[in-house]
């Protein structure tokens, strides 16, 4: 009888320790689980920043972030980004970001009819970052399509008009130059009117429940301008898959701060205006004028 209880006594503190070790080990990891979530809230600087990243320890290179942003707070906490770029008067969208690009038209020569001037084509790029929600109107069934990495097939044209390739057909019969996923984007400010915006890229669900449209809009002029709205259309189209103008229904609407606007005017000044294509015109004509004195 002594050795079955004292047996039976073993086993039942092998178990109390075993369940003790057990709920000691599940606590832990929900610590951790909450420390890492925690970790994750408005850590940009630590990632994007020279004095976040001194901060933190963090040594090496890293990717510097070339982007002007606005979004809503569900958006920066999801992507542990900084809390003075929310902005809730953003509607239509969860985050818009803004950049100047030197790589997406490539570089252009014969300015000012000389041969050997060169220059990278600016392009000055809104990606957005759409709740699916939404029900953007999608002309194609395909996840996922990009204009940026064709560079060598914009170099290539077929001298037998049978060999061109597919995606420049659908272009042309969708009646507009970079027809890629939506119809028609428009972008109209109280300011200065705008152009179309013309997308290069776009991903249906690149997050859960989050879709992404990357495209074109003229710079300098955009941002200039205010109380801007970015409108998608849905238009009606015409039996050759061409669109008709004027005669579609608005489909999704986007209000864009001012405050995303203005600092998109002073970013404009620093990284577009010193090396654009108006200011090398200016100095040009301010030379010719002086040496015609």
């Amino acid at each position: 009888m002594i050795k079955i209880n004292n047996t039976t006594n073993l086993k039942n503190i092998s178990k109390y320790f075993l369940a003790t070790t057990l709920a000691l080990g599940l606590l832990s990891a929900a610590n951790t689980v909450i420390a890492n979530q925690n970790s994750t809230i408005d850590n940009y600087n630590d990632r994007y920043t020279p004095e976040g990243r001194k901060k933190a320890g963090k040594r090496g290179t890293y990717k510097k972030d070339i982007h002007v942003w606005v979004y809503t707070s569900a958006f920066a906490k999801r992507f542990g980004m900084p809390k003075q770029w929310i902005d809730d008067e953003l509607k239509g969208a969860e985050a818009l970001a803004y950049r100047l690009d030197l790589d997406v038209y490539g570089t252009k020569c014969g300015y000012f009819s000389e041969v050997e001037n060169c220059r990278p084509s600016t392009a000055c790029i809104v990606d957005m970052y759409i709740d699916d929600k939404a029900d953007l109107p999608w002309n194609t069934e395909n996840r996922f399509d990009s204009r940026y990495g064709s560079k060598s097939i914009g170099v290539l044209i077929p001298q037998n008009i049978k060999d061109d390739p597919g995606w420049r057909k659908r272009a042309i019969k969708r009646g507009q130059q970079y027809k890629l996923g939506l119809d028609v984007v428009y972008v109209s400010g109280s300011k200065i009117p705008l152009n179309n915006y013309h997308l290069l890229e776009y991903d249906r669900d690149i997050y859960k429940n989050l879709d992404y449209i990357s495209g074109a809009m003229t710079c300098r002029s955009f941002g200039k301008s205010r109380d801007i709205k970015i409108e998608i259309d849905k238009p009606v189209l015409r039996k050759n898959g061409s669109i008709k103008y004027n005669y579609g229904s608005l489909a999704h609407s986007i209000t864009t701060p001012n405050s995303f606007m203005q600092r998109i005017e002073a970013y404009d000044k620093v990284q577009y205006e010193p090396n654009s294509l108006f200011n090398e015109l200016r100095k040009r004509l301010s030379t010719t004028t002086k040496s015609n004195k």
